[in-house]
């Protein structure tokens, strides 16, 4: 008689823990936009919600620039916190920067939610071809 109702104490938990298991993680899509204009290099990071609830996150947009002859260095970040409505796409943050033929340009863009864990990124990495040749 005991073994009874040991099984229908957990069956609950074993239920709870499949249905709650299933339940989508946010979908907070990171984007990053380059667009090169007369020399110079146009960064936006972007944001889009992919669920039908409100999201809010916080977010790092890093551009680390490499000149590869003169070994210099630059890094610029960003951060900041956004809220997006339902199925809402946003524009979250724009840099613009010189780029030559020696640099090297990283651009990261990282989602932290509340926790400070990574629930979205984009990375992109422009002059990395000329650095193989």
């Amino acid at each position: 008689m005991r073994f009874i109702p040991r099984h229908i104490t957990f069956l609950p938990l074993i239920l709870s823990a499949i249905f709650y298991g299933q339940v989508p993680q946010d979908k907070i899509k990171a984007k990053l936009e380059v667009e090169k204009i007369e020399g110079n290099v146009k960064i936006t990071g972007t944001a889009e919600n992919l669920t039908d609830v409100i999201r809010s996150a916080s977010y790092r947009m890093s551009v680390i620039k490499n000149n590869n002859k003169s070994n210099n260095q630059s890094n610029n970040d960003q951060v900041g916190v956004f809220t997006l409505q339902p199925n809402e796409f946003q524009k979250l943050s724009t840099s613009q920067i010189n780029l030559s033929e020696d640099d090297e340009v990283i651009i990261l863009l990282l989602f932290y939610d509340e926790d400070k864990q990574i629930i979205g990124k984009d990375r992109v990495v422009l002059g990395e071809e000329k650095k193989k040749m």
